[in-house]
């Protein structure tokens, strides 16, 4: 039986929650309630599987409710269910130590299989949100990049033969990207190793900590 405890300040939304794992043969809800502050009174006595948290919560919010959480029992398994979507939230929960990040229009099914998901200690994230994260990331692999090729001295080809690589394309294939032939994309890539002072794509990635 997975122990569930509720954290959402919607009492609406609240019983909702309750009612669709009450239906579940496998689930128990074992606390809910709006305040982030009782839970973290009683969470040793409640001793839940899977927390469930809202984020705009009265009095502490959701975001220090995971981290409190988490240093009073590291291993909980706590997920967001909020109707936020920007970046710093969705970062924030992460780094409080928030194991998933769904979102409430999501379908009950979904909020469901993410209990039963994070119980066996797996990640669960809503479909846009896991886009959002991987653009930032991708983004974020894209300014390390033209920050050494600043660092390096790498010239505009140079560079722009860098990003393909980390993009995953074969020299065939940047070669074609770039209309030139594979011993000239041989030569360019040679000349990055050497100003890098690394040797094969893999120590390409190490250096650049992807």
């Amino acid at each position: 039986m997975i122990r569930i405890a509720i954290i959402e300040d919607n009492e609406s939304y609240r019983k909702s929650l309750q009612s669709l794992f009450g239906k579940e043969s496998d689930m128990e809800v074992v606390y809910a309630d709006m305040y982030c502050e009782n839970l973290l009174l009683t969470i040793d006595i409640i001793e839940p599987d899977v927390v469930i948290m809202d984020i705009n919560l009265p009095g502490m919010n959701g975001i220090e409710g995971v981290q409190k959480l988490r240093e009073k029992q590291p291993n909980l398994n706590v997920f967001m269910l909020t109707v936020f979507e920007d970046m710093d939230r969705i970062f924030d929960s992460i780094k409080a130590g928030a194991v998933g990040y769904l979102l409430k229009k999501d379908p009950p099914e979904h909020i469901i299989d993410a209990v039963k998901k994070v119980y066996k200690g797996e990640s669960v994230m809503n479909g846009k949100i896991a886009r959002q994260v991987l653009d930032f990331f991708n983004r974020q692999l894209k300014k390390t990049v033209s920050s050494y090729a600043a660092d390096y001295n790498l010239s505009n080809r140079e560079n722009e033969v860098l990003h393909l690589l980390m993009d995953g394309l074969s020299y065939k294939q940047i070669a074609a990207t770039c209309n030139v032939t594979i011993d000239t994309i041989s030569s360019h890539i040679r000349n990055i190793y050497s100003k890098l002072n690394i040797h094969s794509r893999s120590e390409l990635a190490a250096k650049l900590k992807l």
